[in-house]
């Protein structure tokens, strides 16, 4: 018998790794859009060797160049475990000059005797512009500032009527033109969804080609919010702003033929863009509200439990509600439960369990009431309700479960005593006397007062009279002070910069800690220009590196300050698209702004 299960043990490891020696991945990869009349790349990689290479008919496309054969191989280490790796890939450069949507069929290659294919790839062909393929030659000429054409955002929501917590999804996106070079964003100011209750929806950054009126942009999703309208009527959202920071192609006479090739001829403009606003329609519901509605707008399923229906007196019960579906959950009124007065009942125990989805917040909201009955006999739980509104049918349903009902034994500590019970009461209490029928004599000393001494007329009387009035005077001086102070707005934000800038900066070190390094960059830059805006008096679209540079000089700002604040700056801007950026350079970054701000604060006198 060992002999037949060695056996077969051995052929279960045998079979396991043939499979691992022909489980293969051979996959095509291909842009989701492109435009008409211009290249674009298909790469085949697969992670074994093979033969034979064969590519499915591709029509109304032309293959300019192909197949590029190149492999790579590397290490990897899992538990403890290095296993070496190689890849190789199949390039094809094509071309598809009609505008449409196309499927590449699945290639085919000869592996270890064996036919393996790959999967299919759909591009969709746009139409282009002249600009977007005279892009090299727009972008040497480029002289002037960027166009609300060349540039803009959209809000898009996939609805805008609903109800009141029915799901919308706001889609944000950065239209860009392709011979604009966008290198980040440095600001941006969000609507006050005040009206909704929002969450934001996981997204990849994805880009890809759209025309729109004749013309090609690059569209890059930003985010998708999902919102829940909590007014009826017609609510606004208000635009959503960038400022973006554009590497711009400066065109200038040469005095040299060598000119081009060591002078920068690029700048960096700021660029703000702002969206239109959006109006959306909340409907109020077709019908009145149920008693028992729960404030869900979806479609949801209900389930009620106990955990023991057979117990003695003083022993725990739970009742566990679970609703679960699709819906707005946070708002969910709790659910009535009607227990019997003979139990004692506490607030209820909830868990939320629910992911935020396109279709809205998707999973289970769970209550879990104990009770405890203090008394024997068969108890009945009514049958609990909820009603939801269902937007498929447009119409109110209602939930409802069945009744539980409870059998309670006498316990070795049941109440025998009288009860006293009123109509407000969730359940019934002893009433225990526990005072004495003698009381001691109290024998503490007692303050005597003489006969015709009055509180009415002292001295105390008077000082509690005066000090008072003394007290409200000296308030009413310092608060006209301190009115005076705060209405010259220009000494207060100079009062305060060096507050606010501590705190963007601490904010600034949480990310740190996070080593989120874009968000933590942007955090440093927002503190420094704050900070400037707010010493200076002068609104941050307003300032440069060349005027602030000036303007602190005016102030008698030591050079080598600034030096170390353009320094900063730069860093911050070059930083957040460098490839790898450790914690100990963005720790110092940290520190050194914290003492620049520092110096600035001491040697700018206003």
């Amino acid at each position: 018998m060992k002999r037949i299960l060695k056996y077969i043990l051995l052929l279960i490891t045998t079979c396991a790794s043939f499979s691992h020696i022909l489980a293969t991945d051979f996959k095509a990869e291909a842009p989701t859009t492109v435009i008409a009349g211009e290249k674009f790349r298909v790469v085949y990689s697969i992670d074994k060797q093979g033969s034979d290479f064969r590519l499915g008919t591709i029509n109304d496309m032309q293959i300019l160049m192909g197949p590029s054969i190149s492999s790579s191989s590397g290490l990897t280490s899992i538990n403890g475990k290095t296993e070496l790796f190689v890849n190789y890939s199949y390039t094809f450069i094509l071309k598809c000059d009609k505008p449409g949507k196309y499927t590449i069929p699945p290639a085919s290659i000869s592996i270890d005797g064996k036919r393996v294919e790959s999967n299919s790839v759909t591009i969709e062909v746009i139409k282009g512009d002249d600009a977007s393929r005279q892009q090299s030659t727009t972008e040497n000429q480029t002289t002037g500032g960027i166009s609300d054409e060349d540039i803009f955002i959209k809000i898009t929501p996939n609805k805008t009527t609903a109800y009141k917590d029915e799901p919308i999804i706001l889609t944000t996106k950065l239209y860009v033109k392709p011979q604009v070079n966008v290198q980040g964003i440095t600001d941006q100011i969000l609507p006050d969804l005040k009206e909704f209750i929002s969450k934001d929806l996981e997204v990849k950054n994805e880009q890809q080609y759209e025309n729109i009126n004749g013309k090609t942009y690059i569209s890059i999703l930003i985010s998708q919010k999902l919102v829940y309208p909590q007014k009826t009527g017609k609510l606004k959202i208000d635009p959503t702003e960038f400022e973006l920071s554009i590497k711009q192609r400066v065109a200038r006479r040469s005095r040299s033929i060598f000119d081009d090739f060591f002078e920068s001829n690029y700048r960096t403009i700021k660029k703000r863009v702002k969206s239109k606003p959006l109006s959306l329609n909340v409907k109020t519901f077709p019908s009145a509200e149920p008693i028992d509605f729960s404030g869900i707008v979806g479609s949801v399923t209900m389930k009620v439990t106990a955990s023991k229906t057979e117990v003695k007196t003083n022993d725990g019960v739970t009742i566990k509600i679970e609703i679960s579906g699709t819906g707005n959950h946070k708002v969910m009124a709790t659910p009535n439960i009607q227990i019997p007065a003979d139990f004692d009942k506490f607030d209820p125990k909830v868990n939320n369990n629910f992911n935020n989805t396109p279709k809205g917040m998707v999973g289970t909201k769970t209550y879990e009431y104990l009770i405890i009955p203090r008394h024997s006999g068969k108890f009945e739980i009514p049958p609990i309700t909820i009603s939801y509104f269902d937007l498929n049918t447009k119409t109110f349903k209602q939930l409802s479960s069945k009744a539980i009902s409870i059998n309670v034994e006498k316990g070795n500590m049941e109440e025998t005593t009288s009860t006293i019970t009123t109509p407000y009461a969730a359940s019934r209490e002893e009433l225990k006397f526990i005072g004495k029928d003698i009381r001691y004599i109290k024998t503490s000393n007692n303050e005597l007062r003489p006969i015709g001494v009055f509180y009415l007329g002292s001295k105390l009387f008077f000082l509690m009279i005066i000090i008072p009035a003394i007290l409200f005077i000296i308030f009413i001086l310092v608060l006209k002070k301190q009115i005076k102070e705060n209405s010259d707005i220009v000494k207060v934000k100079n009062k305060k910069a060096n507050k606010v800038a501590q705190k963007r900066l601490k904010n600034a070190h949480s990310l740190l800690k996070k080593n989120e390094k874009e968000a933590f960059y942007d955090e440093v830059l927002r503190a420094l220009w704050g900070y400037m805006s707010d010493k200076l008096t002068l609104p941050v679209a307003q300032l440069s590196k060349e005027n602030a540079s000036t303007l602190m000089g005016n102030f008698e700002v030591k050079s080598e300050t600034i030096a170390k604040f353009m320094e900063i700056l730069d860093t911050c801007e070059f930083a957040r698209y460098a490839p790898s950026t450790g914690n100990t350079e963005m720790g110092q970054l940290y520190n050194e702004t914290i003492e620049t701000i520092t110096l600035l604060e001491s040697q700018i006198k206003i």
